[in-house]
């Protein structure tokens, strides 16, 4: 049978796109051994929704219901504590899974013993399930630098942005107790990437194995934006609390230090670490300044090509400006 796969599938009011994603989950040529569904704290008809599932479900479903909202990263951290399968896939609400999902994953998993992860590309549709004109990967900006997604490269094209969503994603549960508890602030996805590539190596799978949804009520989404629309976001972000994003990244440096025993960063990629933290730190400091002495911050980490490798480049100058 080879590896048990588990499904964890976090739900809050998702009725009215659920019954999709059960559907296609049930259809897969590879069927997982469990599907575990957090749901959170939902008023609407998801719960009586799964209920129904379950009864006819070709595996076994087991819900979990929260008493109280605990918000998308907990919930999964909640969902990926209960699975007992050997490969766990994240799974959102809102989407629909491709046939072949979960056995070309396993596959990609399977022939990169190593990997602590893989992640494939998608499908991007609309609200009623209309394919749209581009592909996750491009949404993301992963389709023009494929090749350059492995190996030290893998871990600075994550530094600089997350490009991985969890939907595309699945792990090795033997990661489980690393990436566990999930640090606050940060997305499930985005720290259970990056602290796997810090130590180890996701494989990417180009093929197209789910439709990933666009609508306006999720949490968060991916989607192709515009150079108007890239420079509008980064106007908004001057705003953003930089001790608050040190604090956060220091906490993903104590991980990796806490794993070390049993999983190494290599020297080379604790210096990306570093090199990243210090940047934050510089940026950090120049937006507690003022006048002459912010530009000369600014300009002075701008000399050291960190603006690029790690930020967006003159967007982020700009907007420390």
């Amino acid at each position: 049978m080879g590896q048990r796969v588990s499904v964890a599938l976090c739900t809050c009011n998702g009725g009215r796109f659920l019954a999709e994603q059960l559907q296609s989950i049930a259809s897969q040529t590879r069927l997982p051994q469990e599907l575990v569904i957090c749901d959170d704290a939902s008023t609407d008809d998801t719960v009586s929704m799964i209920q129904g599932f379950s009864r006819t479900a070709p595996f076994p479903v087991k819900l979990f219901q929260n008493a109280e909202r605990l918000g998308p990263a907990k919930n999964f951290e909640k969902a990926i504590r209960l699975c007992e399968g050997e490969i766990i896939f994240l799974c959102d609400q809102d989407d629909f899974w491709k046939p072949l999902k979960v056995e070309r994953m396993v596959d990609a998993l399977e022939k990169h013993p190593q990997a602590m992860y893989a992640f494939s590309n998608a499908e991007m549709v609309d609200e009623s399930g209309n394919p749209l004109d581009h592909t996750l990967w491009e949404a993301v900006g992963l389709s023009g630098r494929l090749e350059r997604f492995s190996g030290d490269g893998q871990l600075k094209i994550l530094l600089k942005h997350n490009i991985v969503t969890g939907a595309a994603m699945a792990f090795r549960a033997s990661f489980r107790d690393s990436a566990l508890p999930i640090m606050p602030d940060w997305m499930h996805d985005h720290w259970i990437v990056l602290l796997a590539s810090a130590v180890s190596y996701g494989v990417p799978v180009p093929e197209l194995l789910l439709s990933y949804r666009r609508h306006g009520s999720q949490v968060c989404g991916w989607k192709k934006q515009s150079f108007w629309e890239v420079c509008m976001e980064s106007l908004q972000a001057r705003s953003e609390d930089w001790t608050q994003k040190v604090a956060n990244f220091r906490g993903l440096l104590e991980r990796i230090e806490a794993i070390s025993p049993r999983l190494r960063c290599a020297p080379e990629r604790m210096v990306l670490l570093q090199d990243k933290e210090k940047h934050m730190v510089t940026r950090s400091t120049a937006r507690g300044s003022n006048g002459l002495a912010r530009v000369g911050r600014v300009l002075a980490e701008a000399s050291t090509g960190r603006y690029q490798r790690f930020s967006d480049s003159w967007y982020s100058i700009v907007r420390d400006l």
